[in-house]
């Protein structure tokens, strides 16, 4: 029997439950010897470990600027902090923002809660031109406007009386002018 029907025959008898498999005896290369794995200790293990781990705190500090976990919480709840101001400085805002279109329109501060009222239930956005657009439907929100009452006129009369202050002189101007004196 010839090396190859050997092969042939080899891989007919072997089936996948097996997972044999032979290598033909006319290929087969010389088995390379191995080394032997180098072995550490559990402390070699725990010392490498720890300088493993060093190092990424170390790259992990300096990447956000800070010395350790100590000043990393500082920085973050100052970071928090600004965060907190600035959402209040924005709220600030807009109702100053609120405020200053109540005013520029005339409403009413009596109804001021109920403009901020209808302006969340419908879900829009306040602006100015969105208060002056919803005003046209809501003219109860506007101050009441003082009716102007009629003014009389003042007859004057014209010409040379007009300056005249007082017609009738008083018994002093009358006696001085008859006198000739000045009382």
């Amino acid at each position: 029997m010839s090396v190859e029907n050997m092969n042939e025959a080899v891989n007919e008898v072997s089936t996948p439950d097996t997972q044999t498999q032979v290598e033909p005896m006319a290929q087969s290369e010389p088995v390379a010897e191995t080394t032997p794995e180098r072995m550490y200790s559990k402390a070699e293990v725990i010392d490498l470990m720890k300088r493993r781990v060093n190092r990424s705190h170390n790259s992990f500090f300096k990447r956000y600027g800070v010395k350790d976990l100590q000043e990393l919480d500082a920085k973050f709840n100052s970071g928090k902090q600004l965060q907190d101001d600035y959402l209040g400085l924005q709220n600030r805002n807009a109702e100053l923002v609120r405020e200053v279109a109540f005013l520029k329109n005339n409403i009413n501060p009596d109804k001021y809660d109920d403009v901020i009222t209808y302006f969340k239930g419908k879900g829009l956005e306040f602006s100015e031109q969105e208060l002056i657009n919803q005003i046209m439907n809501h003219p109860e929100w506007l101050k009441s406007m003082p009716t102007p009452q009629p003014q009389t006129a003042t007859i004057k009369t014209l010409g040379s009386e007009a300056h005249v202050v007082n017609s009738k002189p008083n018994e002093k101007e009358l006696a001085s002018k008859l006198l000739g004196v000045k009382l």
